[in-house]
């Protein structure tokens, strides 16, 4: 009984999270010196993942005009730090109805 063994290692590929440059370094500050943790980290890059050591810190998130203050929690690891803010201003839809009646 001749029996071929079919090629059936299954290699996963995963993709790699994306981490700005800024957020590296502020890994690599929090690993050599733990004072550094206690700090407000800034975040330009909201497309970032946010990486495990930042849970249990402070951030900063730029929004496109102005920073949004957020504390990372264990369950905020592994998504996008603009996934947390708002960087759109609220339609104000009774401002414009309020208008619109003045005018008459």
């Amino acid at each position: 009984m001749n029996v071929t063994k079919l090629n059936t290692s299954t290699s996963k590929t995963y993709k790699i999270s994306y981490i700005a440059s800024s957020t590296w370094r502020q890994i690599f500050l929090i690993k050599n010196n733990e004072l550094y943790r206690a700090k407000e980290k800034f975040v330009y890059d909201r497309s970032s993942t946010v990486p495990p050591l930042f849970s249990g810190v402070q951030v900063k998130i730029y929004s496109g005009n102005h920073f949004n203050t957020k504390n990372i929690n264990i369950w905020m690891v592994g998504y996008k730090f603009g996934e947390f803010t708002w960087n759109r201003k609220l339609a104000l839809y009774k401002a414009k109805q309020l208008k619109k009646k003045t005018k008459k």
